[in-house]
């Protein structure tokens, strides 16, 4: 579900259907030259979606919030959110600093955590 162009601005999303919004991560991710992730939150007061676009973090960084994940994992995804969210194309309202919208930077903090996913050896010695 990563995460994951012209000159993009926010666009109101009332209208936006899931295939335009997985359309639009797939047209950021051609421009940033990486994996982009939508992120769609409902608004809490009932108007339109809040959607965001994050780009994949690479390795290094995916490595470092799994390190620091292990004692501080809501402030290792916050940097990750910070540095990645690409904020020219996502609603203003996640990354606003207006105690309202701490839902919706909190949401995209918990989604970049779980960007960082990891295979699990299924190799059973008989």
């Amino acid at each position: 579900p990563f995460l994951k162009l012209k000159i993009i601005t926010f666009v109101e999303t009332n209208n936006m259907t899931n295939e335009e919004i997985e359309a639009k991560a797939v047209e950021l991710g051609v421009k940033h030259g990486c994996k982009v992730f939508p992120i769609v939150f409902k608004d809490v007061n009932g108007g339109d979606d809040v959607v965001g676009y994050i780009q994949e973090p690479p390795r290094v960084v995916k490595k470092r919030v799994m390190e620091k994940g292990l004692t501080q994992p809501i402030s290792a995804a916050s940097e990750v959110v910070d540095a990645y969210l690409i904020k020219e194309a996502s609603d203003p309202r996640i990354f606003s600093e207006a105690p309202e919208n701490d839902v919706y930077y909190i949401g995209a903090t918990m989604e970049a955590y779980s960007l960082v996913k990891m295979a699990v050896n299924q190799f059973k010695k008989k």
